[in-house]
Parts: C-alpha cells; structure tokens; sequence
C-alpha cells in the first residue's frame, strides 16, 4: 500500500512514509489517502488528484493567471482547465490584447492614448493661458491697455489658437510642434 497527501485543491503528493509510532502504530492523518500502487510521474502540466475516490491525472495551471480581458494577474488555486476568460500566458504590457489565442499589440489603442494625453496637455496649456489672457483682455475691454498690454493679449491669442490646432497637424499625435509660450511678463 501506498499513502498519498492531499491539498485543499485535491491535488496528490507522494507517496510518503509514516513512521511507526511504538505501541500506537501508524497514524495515517486526515489528509492521507491509501492507494494499491504507486502512481507514476504525471506528465508536465498535469497533477494527480482524487476524481470520486479514484486518482486521475488533471490539468494543473494553479498559480498566476491573467485576465484575457485586460491582463490583469490572477492566483489560480484549482484543478483543471482554466475557465475561457482567462490564460497562463503572461501579459506583456499595456496596448496588448486578447485576439487568436494569443496577445497581441493593438496599435489603435496605443494611438487612442497617446491623442488623450496629448489633447490633455493641451488644455492644460490652454487653461493657463485663459489665466494670461483674462487680465490683458479686461485692459482691452474697458480701454486702459497699453501698447504692450496690448501686443501680449495678441501674443497669448495667437498662442491660444495655435495650441488648439495641435490635432490637426500632420504628424498628430506622435510627433507634435508644440508653440512656443509667450514670455510670462509679456
């Protein structure tokens, strides 16, 4: 006869000894299973386990699994095949997703990003120029600019339209020529 051990799983180890406890005997735990033969070396990937009381080799892709959906990591903790929604193959990285089995890079998404941290640079820089223009403007409106209120109201507006185009330059949003910032005293 030969002990087996058994997880939480399900999944056999062994076999194992136990030693012989004088005048007791051998004490067999409660997470010990007796089988008639020793079972041989599963194959890779594949465990023994219990399936109704008798040993079964299993799919066994415990561990760190990702999500298919957006890669996100995953401790597996049971036999068998993993559900569809997710693999053993690891995520490499941002702009990659789930497609023919396999991951892939998604050059659209990775352009999708880059246009929103563009776009968000750019009303960042807009926003502080509405700061600039705001008091050059009021100048202008009630007619108390002076000549230098007034070439910087028309500096920071022409800066202002400038960066508002941004998208529409040819290389966009890779490779962008960004304005050039009138002086902050101007």
């Amino acid at each position: 006869m030969f002990y087996y051990l058994f997880d939480k799983a399900g999944a056999l180890s062994g076999p194992v000894e136990f030693s012989v406890t004088p005048g007791i005997g051998v004490q067999i735990p409660s997470n010990a299973v007796e089988i008639s033969f020793e079972l041989p070396s599963p194959e890779s990937g594949r465990t023994w386990a219990l399936v109704n009381n008798i040993p079964r080799e299993v799919v066994d892709q415990r561990g760190l699994v990702y999500r298919k959906e957006d890669g996100g990591q995953q401790l597996w903790s049971e036999l068998g095949e993993l559900p569809a929604a997710f693999t053993i193959e690891p995520w490499p990285g941002n702009y990659h997703i789930w497609k023919d089995n396999t991951w892939q890079f998604d050059a659209e998404s990775q352009l999708s990003d880059l246009k929103a941290q563009v776009l968000a640079q750019r009303d960042a820089l807009l926003r502080d120029a509405v700061l600039r223009i705001a008091p050059l403007q009021y100048a202008e409106d009630i007619g108390d600019a002076s000549d230098q209120e007034q070439l910087a109201l028309m500096e920071w507006k022409l800066y202002s339209v400038e960066l508002n185009r941004v998208q529409h330059q040819v290389g966009f949003p890779s490779d962008i020529n960004w304005p050039v910032m009138p002086e902050p005293g101007a």
